[in-house]
């Protein structure tokens, strides 16, 4: 290609204050520009590259917001026979007429620099409401160059009112022929997956060589995510094998001691709250690890904050609360009813049928801890692993952090932990991990042999990345396409 068309250039406009710099951090990964909650804080274009490959590049150009009086201006320029000559030859003052001088500078730019334009909406507003939006397009218009629009400040992801969105500002378009493209791209809810989206569609509207780059530059954008998302199953795979092969020894008691726990309440469960304590805590601080080592992969600053370690203990945290019966549970102990656990009392041991035991008297069948907080397993002596059904919460619980991380736009500041989540996500997620019950089952198995641990990374590898893909797809399903070129 000619070395001019060795790139593809976009500016990124907008009328003040809707968050152009905003997402152009969240797609640089960098904190360019300024950001803050008034009019005209950018005042002068500045370029950044987007990606390059091949010594091919994408530019994108942050530039001044329109300013307030675009409608004075519009109709001004309706009446010239060269409406941009006109604005571009006129001279305001920065200070004085900084509405004027932006709106100026915002045209400059795109006249003379932009292959593509992509021009960024406060989607929070009903199009009809927004008169100033078909001001700008007609500006834009007497420029020629094709336009990108994109919705921002919708809030949190909701599929329902996403697509209601689109369509009501499609709609709202359909008239301004140099609209080529609308859909949701905000700089602070939007996912990984939809960023290439904007090379993709910018190819599509450019021609020749130009247009190869475009597409060229889609598939490096992709392939640079890819590996980003590689890293991060990785990370998340090295999560869930320290949860699997978490183990605790239990200390050895003899029969007596076992029925005396059993019927004195106050004394049953010390030993199992401190090995409780000592795991969740174990717990705690792998997952914050991994956290924070997601949030630096997608470009992000900050780490989740100390108070992490205590909504993990209540996200895993074990009811105590549920009883059955102490009579009868001791009465099936003596009398052999509870699956042959008195006969290995008896002989000192705690295996229940040879296997794995959910460990009903150590702390007595009336806590609910133990039925579902513990398992307990025989290698060499009794230890306390989690059980299967809270390494599936604990899955669910890293990959829903995941999705929050992923969704993070830079252009939101530091990283914050959620305080909640789209309640589609969960749908989606527990719909996979309902799908994938058989596997996880495996899984957890394969975290209490020995002989199958040295391969269990490499399984929950597989499982990590099938299962993200197939989310983040449902999810996206315009993007399910670049999760086939793993």
């Amino acid at each position: 290609m000619p070395s001019s068309d060795r790139e593809i250039v976009l500016s990124l406009i907008s009328h003040t204050n809707v968050g152009k710099t905003a997402l152009a951090r969240t797609l640089l990964r960098s904190d360019v520009g300024d950001v803050a909650d008034s009019a005209h804080v950018t005042v002068i274009p500045e370029a950044h590259t987007l990606i390059e490959a091949d010594g091919i590049s994408a530019k994108i150009w942050d530039t001044p917001g329109f300013g307030s009086n675009l409608a004075k201006l519009a109709k001004r320029l309706r009446y010239s026979k060269n409406p941009i000559g006109w604005i571009l030859h006129q001279v305001w003052d920065r200070t004085r007429d900084k509405s004027l001088w932006c709106s100026q500078e915002a045209i400059r730019n795109v006249q003379s620099e932009a292959d593509v334009v992509l021009y960024l909406v406060d989607a929070s507003q009903p199009p009809e409401s927004v008169g100033f939006v078909d001001l700008e397009v007609e500006i834009i218009e007497w420029i020629g160059k094709p336009v990108l629009v994109y919705l921002n400040q919708t809030g949190q992801p909701d599929p329902e009112r996403d697509r209601t969105n689109e369509a009501a500002w499609r709609e709202h378009f359909k008239n301004h022929e140099i609209v080529k493209h609308v859909s949701i791209l905000d700089a602070f809810t939007r996912c990984w997956t939809q960023e290439h989206h904007i090379l993709e569609q910018a190819g599509s509207v450019v021609s020749g060589d130009t247009q190869v780059a475009a597409r060229k530059l889609t598939t490096a954008w992709i392939e640079r995510n890819l590996g980003i998302f590689d890293r991060a199953v990785s990370e998340m795979s090295h999560w869930a094998r320290e949860a699997l092969t978490d183990s605790e020894p239990l200390p050895q008691k003899d029969l007596t001691e076992k029925l005396r726990e059993l019927i004195l309440r106050s004394e049953r469960n010390k030993d199992l709250d401190k090995i409780q304590q000592v795991m969740y805590g174990r717990l705690a601080e792998t997952t914050a690890t991994t956290v924070n080592e997601l949030i630096a992969l997608h470009g992000l600053d900050g780490e989740t904050a100390s108070t992490l370690a205590e909504s993990s203990r209540d996200e895993f945290a074990v009811k105590r609360d549920i009883e059955e019966p102490l009579v009868a549970t001791i009465g099936g102990a003596v009398s052999g009813l509870v699956g042959g656990l008195s006969a290995d009392l008896i002989s000192g041991g705690m295996t229940f049928g040879g296997g794995a035991v959910i460990g009903m008297l150590l702390g007595g069948a009336t806590t609910f801890a133990l039925t579902r907080g513990y398992n307990l397993t025989r290698s060499g002596q009794n230890r306390v692993r989690w059980t299967e059904a809270h390494f599936v919460t604990q899955v669910k619980f890293i990959i829903m952090l995941y999705l929050a991380v992923a969704h993070f736009g830079r252009g939101r500041g530091a990283w914050q932990d959620p305080s909640n989540n789209p309640a589609h996500w969960e749908s989606i997620v527990d719909a996979e991990l309902s799908a994938n019950e058989k596997r996880l089952s495996e899984l957890w198995k394969r975290g209490g042999s020995a002989s199958a641990s040295a391969t269990l990374h490499q399984h929950l590898d597989k499982f990590f990345r099938q299962s993200l893909s197939s989310i983040l797809g449902n999810l996206y399903a315009n993007s399910q396409s670049i999760f086939k070129r793993r």
